[in-house]
């Protein structure tokens, strides 16, 4: 009814408007009392005229003839008055509406419909039924056979075309829609103010793709480009399988603050049934006949109280078994393991045997890139006295098969000790071949003057040039201040300049409890356990020690593993290092500040102990003892890939006297068997010399190698495989789409609700009041009332046969 008065009075557009209130003003240079008393006087005067007409004609037309004259004779002299209403009308304003419709290849599963309300959903959204009636109704059987298996890109296909939603007719009459698809990227599909009335143009070119879904990243960038434009809100169309990129719920904070509520539509089933490993992780060098331990993560959904059976391969040999019972559906960490018999480089596979109606049965398997090898770790100890550490040590280094160790004592062996091919040596080598021809030299609290110049600078290319691992151990007699001023104080990680002077702290009676770091934790050799969590807890749980060095600090670029839990000892870098570990040149030295690890024994025997030596001693050994110390060497982050992944090579390249290689770029190559050779450029990192570096994108799977132009002998080997990243989560996250839509002040849909939709949006529509002054004397409605009386009077008088 107010729209209809609004029109009258002349207001355009005002059918979209609510009236919000009204006042009435006069403006005009008369007064309201002269115009009523001028009002008065003329109406007495037509009055007075009419009452004189001939009284042949009826009364009633009289009075009826003399209000239609004083009527028009007030609407004359209201002009005068000049009357307005100001007029407060409330309306919204045309804003955009972004549309972002998930194109990754979780978005082409085709779910397997098992439940009644999935079936009815599906139903929906292809227009079989109403959807006002939600999931409460029936359908023939036909129908819900032919719903069973479509593929959720289709059901998104289908409902934007559905002509009973109508969604995009709908939302495109009250915003400008522009609309995307996304998935590793965010791409503009139609930016048409109207896009519901040509939507074939780009549903058609709606596809799944994508191997990675990067929904945060898509919500912010798309917020990043139209910021400053007025939006409704964000319509978001995904089955919240968001595996890359930043989080979502960070870009539902960025929407809240901008005022751009998202609205999320989750498509596909929330318990499908799958199974799923995940990952496997083991050892990508082990040794023959070392038990190999092997951590395999699986996952079912909808499959809780049912088993399956784990196989674990090595290559097409089946290594170990095992039944596994699914509850619920959260991931479980298996583990497996095996003792390799023989040399071989090869693949490891963790299978999940496939159930019949599983809805995916490509993520029902893992790999990784295995080496087993058959040699033994050389190993020279040099130590000052037989201290506890260098009693527990030497016993563990003589049992271990794997270790061929030889150990120094500089104050001196007995003389049936050093028996020709024993574990003694009489002194430092005094040929610089004999040194490296050991893998990893252990140093322990020796004296610096038993060793000379020369000596250590013979460690010190063993260490830079060669690739040799270096583990040093603090002790308390000579502790690392000693070893100040050294050529091997550069290869250690920590300060030495402000460690201990010898002797100090006398007494070591005060418990010292170690702290594992983040870095430590991520470190394979510092593992306890196969679940990370059982490894903290051991952790936290060993002895304390009594006695750790104290030292100046740690070295920019050093990796500290463990430090002292005592924030009264720390140093200027932090809490007091007690492991530390760095790269130096083409070896790693590892820096240990205590000798009471032995300590660890309590309670646990040698089991503990010989486990975290032998993970360290490996770990620092393995390069030089591989072969990975020549002048050229290539690694990767990772041995395997997904197709599609930028690849980042590095490669240490050193000339024919091992001095860095200094060429402003180094040409390489990778090639799979059966494919053409791709060259790419390595360029210097900056302030590592000899160091370069190359990122490649490899969108083919195979087994590849790669190697440089100055050294094509030298290769290394990946694997690049089809990704997997889209089958690991088959669900729709539903309770991480609810949580963006929430955090955003939006809502989410499912099929059943999606007519509610553009109600939805509209209902938190800004709505803007303007004032709008409106003379009423020129609108419609004056015009109307001044011919309705005018020409009311000219009809009677005409009747009435009056001039």
């Amino acid at each position: 009814m107010a729209a209809w008065w609004m029109q009258w009075l002349g207001l355009k557009g005002a059918q979209a408007a609510k009236l919000a209130g009204a006042s009435v003003s006069l403006r005009g240079p008369v007064s309201l009392s002269v115009a009523i008393l001028l009002l008065l006087v003329l109406g007495a005067g037509v009055i007075w005229l009419y009452r004189r007409c001939d009284a042949v004609i009826p009364r009633w037309r009289r009075i009826l003839m003399a209000a239609c004259r004083i009527a028009l004779l007030a609407l004359i002299l209201a002009i005068l008055l000049r009357p307005v209403v100001s007029l407060e009308v409330e309306g919204s304003v045309r804003r955009g509406l972004l549309v972002l419709v998930d194109s990754s290849a979780s978005m082409n599963l085709k779910d397997i419909r098992m439940d009644a309300a999935d079936l009815t959903r599906a139903a929906i959204a292809q227009g079989f039924v109403p959807p006002e009636k939600g999931l409460n109704q029936t359908m023939p059987a036909a129908v819900g056979d032919a719903l069973k298996r479509v593929s959720r890109l289709d059901l998104v296909r289908s409902a934007l075309a559905n002509e009973r939603l109508k969604l995009l007719k709908r939302l495109g009459s009250e915003y400008d829609l522009r609309v995307f698809d996304f998935d590793q990227r965010l791409r503009e599909l139609s930016t048409s103010a109207k896009p519901g009335e040509a939507a074939a143009d780009w549903l058609t070119k709606l596809s799944a793709a994508g191997q990675r879904t990067a929904g945060g990243d898509a919500l912010r960038e798309a917020l990043n480009r139209t910021r400053g434009q007025p939006l409704a809100g964000l319509w978001l169309i995904s089955d919240g399988a968001f595996n890359s990129g930043s989080l979502a719920q960070v870009a539902a904070e960025q929407a809240k603050a901008e005022s751009v509520p998202i609205y999320a539509w989750g498509v596909g089933i929330t318990s499908p049934r799958d199974l799923v490993v995940s990952n496997i992780f083991a050892p990508e060098v082990s040794f023959v006949k070392d038990e190999l331990p092997v951590t395999v993560r699986v996952r079912g959904q909808g499959v809780a109280g049912q088993s399956a059976i784990l196989t674990l391969m090595l290559g097409t040999t089946q290594v170990d078994q095992k039944t596994i019972t699914f509850d619920g559906d959260q991931e479980q960490i298996i583990s497996m393991k095996f003792t390799p018999q023989q040399p071989i480089d090869g693949q490891l596979t963790a299978t999940l045997q496939p159930l019949a109606d599983e809805l995916v049965k490509d993520n029902n398997s893992a790999a990784q890139r295995l080496r087993v090898i058959d040699a033994k770790i050389k190993v020279l100890v040099i130590d000052q006295s037989p201290r506890w550490e260098f009693k527990y040590l030497q016993a563990m280094l003589l049992r271990d098969r794997r270790a061929d160790a030889k150990f120094i004592l500089l104050d001196g062996v007995p003389a049936n000790l050093t028996e020709e091919k024993g574990p003694y040596l009489p002194k430092f080598p005094v040929k610089k071949e004999d040194l490296f021809k050991f893998d990893l030299v252990i140093l322990g609290d020796v004296d610096p003057k038993a060793i000379s110049t020369a000596q250590f600078d013979w460690l010190v290319e063993f260490v830079s040039r060669f690739g040799g691992g270096l583990l040093n151990i603090a002790g308390k007699r000579f502790g690392p201040s000693a070893l100040a001023g050294t050529p091997v104080a550069k290869l250690l990680p920590v300060e030495v300049d402000g460690a201990d002077a010898p002797g100090a702290e006398a007494l070591f009676d005060k418990p010292l409890q170690l702290e594992l770091t983040a870095e430590g934790a991520r470190q394979p050799m510092l593992r306890l356990s196969d679940k990370e969590a059982d490894s903290a807890a051991r952790w936290a749980k060993l002895p304390p020690i009594y006695w750790a060095a104290r030292v100046g600090g740690t070295k920019p670029g050093a990796e500290v593993l463990v430090v002292d839990a005592d924030v009264s000892r720390q140093t200027r870098s932090g809490k007091m290092p007690v492991m530390a570990m760095q790269q130096y040149g083409l070896g790693q030295v590892l820096y240990v500040g205590t000798d009471n690890v032995w300590r660890w024994r309590k309670n646990e025997g040698d089991a503990l102990y010989t486990q975290i030596w032998g993970q360290i001693i490996q770990r620092l050994s393995l390069p030089h003892l591989l072969g990975q110390s020549k002048k050229t060497q290539l690694s990767t982050e990772r041995r395997d890939y997904a197709a599609g992944d930028r690849i980042t090579l590095y490669a240490r390249l050193y000339s024919d006297n091992f001095e860095p290689v200094t060429d402003p770029m180094v040409r390489g190559y990778y090639q799979a068997a059966g494919q053409a050779t791709t060259e790419v450029t390595l360029r210097p990192v900056p302030d590592q010399p000899g160091i370069y570096r190359a990122e490649f994108v490899v969108p083919v799977a195979g087994e590849y190698q790669f190697y440089v132009q100055r050294d094509p002998k030298t290769t290394l080997d990946f694997t690049v495989s089809e990704p997997k990243l889209e089958l690991n989560e088959t669900a729709m996250n539903q309770a991480l789409l609810t949580q963006v839509a929430q955090t955003s002040g939006g809502q989410f849909f499912r099929e059943e609700d999606l007519y509610k939709l553009p109600e939805a949006i509209n209902s938190k529509s800004e709505r803007v009041r303007s004032t709008v002054d409106v003379e009423i004397w020129s609108s419609p409605l004056w015009y109307v009332l001044v011919v309705l009386a005018a020409g009311t009077e000219w009809f009677m008088r005409k009747r009435s046969q009056l001039k």
